[in-house]
């Protein structure tokens, strides 16, 4: 079993993604003291070949001390009233994301894998930190927004997604996302095996 050192990520990846109440233009920060991660999607996923082990979505409960967006809404479709009769609270989320995460990755460090990756580490924070069970983020950051502007040009999710895996979202959905980018990166080494064999 390939376990986490300074020279190897380890055997398996998370790949996160949160749909929020909001967003600031300030800073990740910001945003997670003013806004809600109300639902997410993880896979935990093979580190050689991006595929899928585990799955994993949960709907949050919508705290009132936070800020709602008509506009956020509009991007995820899930309301205060569908989350407050079908979302989980947020001590049931962290500890079913948190029994996943120590499941595969103990008390290791983990490589994360998101778009814009570190919008999603925060909002796991705001999650699992009050809990207790944030795990330490590897150095390592997987991120397909800077992966897509270095490929094609484009950092917005819509274009690397429906270039890569010509997928056309309508309403975000966290899991989606989460298996989406997961195939993204998936589809990227492809491209590069096939161009490396072709080459030989």
């Amino acid at each position: 079993m390939t376990t986490y050192t300074k020279a190897s990520i380890g055997a398996k990846i998370l790949v996160i993604d949160f749909e929020t109440s909001g967003s600031s233009f300030k800073s990740y920060k910001d945003t997670f003291q003013q806004f809600q991660g109300i639902s997410f999607g993880a896979v935990v996923a093979d580190s050689q070949t991006f595929e899928p082990i585990e799955t994993l979505y949960r709907e949050i409960k919508f705290d009132d001390k936070y800020t709602w967006s008509a506009e956020a809404e509009g991007i995820h479709g899930l309301s205060r009233e569908h989350l407050n009769l079908h979302g989980v609270s947020a001590e049931e989320a962290a500890t079913d994301l948190a029994g996943m995460i120590f499941t595969h990755f103990h008390t290791g460090k983990v490589a994360f894998l998101g778009h814009n990756t570190n919008f999603d580490i925060e909002a796991s924070k705001q999650l699992l930190e009050p809990f207790g069970v944030m795990p330490e983020v590897h150095h390592v950051v997987l991120d397909t927004s800077p992966l897509g502007f270095i490929t094609i040009g484009e950092y917005k999710s819509d274009k690397v997604f429906e270039f890569f895996t010509g997928t056309n979202r309508g309403q975000h959905n966290a899991l989606d996302d989460a298996l989406i980018c997961l195939e993204t990166v998936r589809n990227v080494r492809a491209i590069v095996d096939s161009v490396l064999r072709a080459e030989k």
